[in-house]
């Protein structure tokens, strides 16, 4: 029995290979071994370039369209006195030395408080109200009467302490001090004027106190020039044109 089995498998696997023609890969008794068929490996992906960066560019400047200078009107020249005034004051002052400067190209007085009052009082001395009236005479006249005055008074830097001048201020309506002393000598002068003939809407009177020395005032010397009175003669806008 075993022969016959043994036999019989040999005939069935060479009847298969000349049947089937199969290269020993019987159709009845295919072997484990089939093969796969593995795809080709796929190519690698494609990386796009890569793209650098550029710098940014500086931007170009455009120009800008230059502006013509603005041209700025000339100053006013200093407007002097007129020469017949100017030599009226200066012979006004020949005759009352030491009572006043006057500057011609600016238009300043600058009257010496201690001839023009007496210490500590706003009341004008004689001699210096004389001075004064003929100064409103030659300030009245057509050549200045486009002009107007600012009287400004200025004391040094001693504070009031005379009873008599406390009083006095007190009396006058002003503060017992430097201001209230440089405002009342200011209008003092300015009512000198004004009965002189000068017109009162052509004056305006104010006191500065201490302020704005001309001279170091630890010195009596320069005391002496801070106490002043000032009058600057201010050209109208017709008197400019």
């Amino acid at each position: 029995m075993h022969k016959f089995m043994t036999g019989g498998i040999l005939l069935g696997l060479l009847a298969c290979m000349l049947l089937a023609g199969c290269n020993g890969e019987c159709p009845l008794f295919p072997s484990n071994r089939g093969s796969v068929a593995v795809p080709p490996p796929e190519p690698p992906a494609t990386l796009p370039p890569v793209v650098r960066a550029q710098p940014p560019q500086p931007m170009e400047e455009v120009p800008q369209p230059q502006q013509p200078p603005v041209a700025l009107p000339p100053a006013p020249p200093p407007v002097s006195v007129p020469p017949a005034v100017a030599a009226a004051i200066q012979d006004l002052g020949d005759k009352y030395p030491g009572l006043f400067t006057f500057d011609k190209n600016k238009g300043l007085f600058r009257f010496n408080a201690d001839i023009t009052f007496d210490s500590g009082s706003s009341v004008v001395k004689p001699d210096a109200k004389a001075a004064l009236t003929k100064l409103a005479e030659i300030l009245s006249g057509d050549q200045t009467k486009n002009r107007t005055m600012t009287i400004v008074g200025f004391t040094d830097s001693d504070q009031v302490v005379k009873p008599a001048t406390i009083d006095h201020l007190k009396r006058l309506g002003k503060p017992a001090s430097n201001q209230g002393l440089s405002e009342a000598r200011a209008e003092a002068v300015a009512a000198v004027l004004k009965a002189g003939g000068v017109e009162g809407k052509r004056m305006t009177a104010r006191g500065e106190g201490e302020a704005s020395p001309v001279a170091d005032n630890s010195t009596p010397a320069g005391k002496a020039r801070n106490r002043r009175v000032e009058i600057y003669l201010v050209p109208t806008e017709a008197g400019r044109g």
